[in-house]
């Protein structure tokens, strides 16, 4: 008896056994197929793009704001490729983006040059991709200059997870990165599926229907399918309160604006000094080389800066909006970089303060307005008119003085000494 008791476990454990490997790897052929599905409906491949015929490439039909591009340029044209994720593909339509606005005011010089701004920015990604993506671009478009944005939002706080090495880097300059509707999905899970899954979790349930009320660029692009599906779940008139997608955002956001979580940035400082090596590079080259570091929402809005202290459980002077910019400027004081960085805070600070709508005041989108991509273009134009190119000019087209823009190597909440990222780069691979 004693003994068929141990032989019916035994069977028992095999048997479940076999049910959590049979599940596991049902999970990964079922994530496997959704990938390749993924590759071929959703999301296209830097390894597939070809120039056309007539040595163009045709950007709009691979999910970029651009129509098209031809591999070469005239000589008197200075062509600038703008780097960067959602923000600078920009939440707002042509001619609108801040990339569009900067070709505009470039063009009203007058100097006998004509330029072209290329808006190369996609959506969900982050510095290794910005690798990737340059140095694909740079070898099949001919160029004279550079923007590498990224967002203090999320770009810092992505890498916490990706652990940069100098073999990463490469492995990600020789890689492939991916454009298309599939590129709004962020990856969070170890399946794939499971990130599509929360998407429209967040989008579809009752639950979500009060914050899905908006005109929120993300969502409008979110029919993730190879065929639409029915929006009759998003409807409302727009006047919202602080949606929950909204301030876990916020609440991500913060983690670069904190001293406490510093550490979870560290890895996106790394990758981002690949960036500016790689920028820097670009300049010995001799082109033009520009980085930009894009404010969250969080660091003007005192409002939410409130909410945000209260859910963290964090004094609100722990919020910190220069910290990101000042370690920028340190690390690129340390690495001697001489390309241009702007850290607009602070001119877009004044902005706010005059009654400026920067951001969706609806807080359906966390980007940039119609006025935020107008005064970052022309704040741009003037770096690249004056810093750049050395033209003497009466006027500007920004209000914003060379201080305001450039970032500050001290903080207001607390003082981060040099030594801290001398044991970062020594730590590097």
């Amino acid at each position: 008896m004693q003994r068929r008791i141990q032989k019916s476990r035994v069977n028992f454990l095999i048997n479940v056994s076999l049910v959590i490997v049979s599940g596991l790897i049902s999970l990964f052929l079922f994530d496997w197929a959704f990938i390749k599905y993924e590759n071929t409906f959703l999301q296209s491949s830097s390894k597939d793009i070809r120039v056309l015929e007539n040595e163009t490439f045709d950007l709009a039909s691979l999910g970029f704001k651009e129509k098209t591009v031809s591999a070469s340029k005239n000589p008197d044209t200075i062509r600038i490729l703008s780097i960067g994720d959602s923000f600078a593909y920009a939440a707002v339509p042509t001619p609108y983006t801040y990339s569009d606005v900067l070709e505009s005011y470039l063009n009203q010089t007058g100097e006998g040059h004509s330029f072209e701004v290329v808006n190369l920015g996609i959506p969900g990604i982050s510095f290794p991709e910005y690798l990737a993506q340059f140095k694909f671009w740079s070898s099949r478009l001919d160029f004279d200059g550079v923007i590498f944005n990224f967002y203090t939002g999320n770009d810092l706080v992505d890498m916490e997870w990706v652990p940069y090495s100098k073999k990463e880097e490469i492995r990600f300059k020789n890689g492939e990165f991916y454009i298309g509707k599939g590129t709004w999905v962020p990856r969070l899970y170890p399946f794939r599926f499971l990130d599509y899954a929360k998407a429209y979790y967040s989008m579809y349930v009752p639950k979500a229907r009060e914050f899905l009320s908006s005109d929120s660029q993300t969502i409008k692009r979110a029919d993730l399918f190879a065929w639409p599906l029915s929006n009759i779940f998003i409807s409302g008139d727009g006047n919202l309160k602080l949606q929950p997608f909204y301030i876990k955002a916020m609440r991500r956001a913060s983690i670069a604006y904190r001293l406490n979580t510093f550490e979870k940035t560290r890895n996106g400082y790394l990758w981002l000094l690949a960036v500016m090596d790689l920028a820097q590079q670009t300049i010995e080259s001799g082109k033009f080389a520009l980085i930009l570091n894009s404010p969250s929402n969080l660091a003007f809005s005192k409002n939410i800066q409130e909410l945000i202290s209260e859910l963290e459980g964090i004094p609100e002077d722990t919020l910190d909006p220069h910290l990101p910019g000042a370690v920028v400027a340190s690390l690129a004081e340390m690495r001697q970089f001489k390309g241009g960085i702007i850290d607009p805070f602070d001119c877009l600070a004044s902005y706010v303060e005059a009654g400026k709508e920067l951001y969706f005041s609806n807080h359906s989108d966390t980007h940039w307005t119609r006025d935020g991509n107008e005064i970052m273009g022309r704040i741009l134009a003037d770096h690249i008119l004056e810093d750049w190119l050395k033209l003497k000019r009466n006027e500007k087209f920004s209000t914003c003085s060379d201080a305001e823009l450039s970032p500050e190597k001290k903080m207001s909440g607390a003082d981060i000494t040099q030594s801290t990222y001398k044991a970062w780069l020594a730590e590097q691979p």
